[in-house]
């Protein structure tokens, strides 16, 4: 299931590179990622607690080619980790434990860029986007204790929001340059959504009994990276 999404991606990717003028931008891009999540249950916040999660993530891209200045549209495609961490600390405080939610996701990402074109060596810039996630995997499972707290079977594996961001691009020669962005990547839908369960083991005391109020989770992640491009230029000869 996994490679079909990742073959769908692909052409869909391929499909908006013939899109483009005949000449475009293309390269690599990556950083670290700041990574948080809002845990609602119901009108009340189970974020109390916690921690940023940091992640590495990486992206391709395409862009078009925007000699006039007047704005370029790209597409890119990544694999970003998501997520938030948790500390736990023992009843008497003596040690504590940091888990980290982790859920690995496919990120096509469509948006517009825009140079704000002031002569500079390092040109500012900013982008705005839209993003389609698949989640490939979590580690939900692996903290056996809270398996039937939180697990991957409320985890959704398709979610969207946007992109906001910036940042600003040096002309290294005369077909490729290097660039320095930055973004706020808020999610619209709801990573993890586990609705209201009655009469489970409490996981702490397994004599007793609780239950489990609606659970809802967005993803937010501030993110840093690093770039190259390189133009593929076409130029007609008559």
């Amino acid at each position: 299931m996994n490679f079909k999404i990742i073959f769908i991606v692909a052409i869909l990717l391929g499909t908006l590179i013939n899109g483009f003028s005949q000449s475009f931008w293309f390269g690599p891009k990556g950083g670290l990622a700041m990574n948080n999540q809002n845990w609602g249950s119901g009108s009340s916040s189970l974020s109390f607690g916690r921690d940023p999660m940091f992640s590495f993530n990486g992206d391709l891209f395409v862009e078009s080619y925007d000699e006039a200045k007047k704005g370029a549209l790209y597409a890119q495609l990544g694999y970003h980790t998501r997520g938030s961490a948790l500390r736990f600390f023992s009843f008497n405080n003596s040690f504590n434990s940091l888990a980290k939610y982790k859920f690995n996701n496919l990120v096509l990402e469509l948006g517009a860029k825009k140079s704000l074109n002031l002569g500079k060596e390092f040109e500012p810039y900013f982008i705005m986007g839209i993003r389609g996630e698949y989640t490939v995997s979590d580690n939900l499972n692996s903290f056996s204790i809270f398996n039937t707290i939180v697990n991957s079977d409320y985890t959704r594996r398709f979610n969207y929001g946007v992109t906001i961001g910036g940042g600003f691009e040096m002309v290294m020669s005369e077909l490729s340059n290097v660039f320095l962005e930055f973004s706020l990547q808020p999610d619209l839908s709801f990573q993890y959504e586990q609705f209201p369960i009655d009469n489970i083991p409490n996981p702490w005391f397994p004599n007793e009994r609780i239950n489990l109020p609606l659970t809802q989770v967005r993803n937010l992640s501030i993110e840093a990276k690093v770039g190259v491009k390189f133009l593929r230029k076409v130029e007609y000869i008559d």
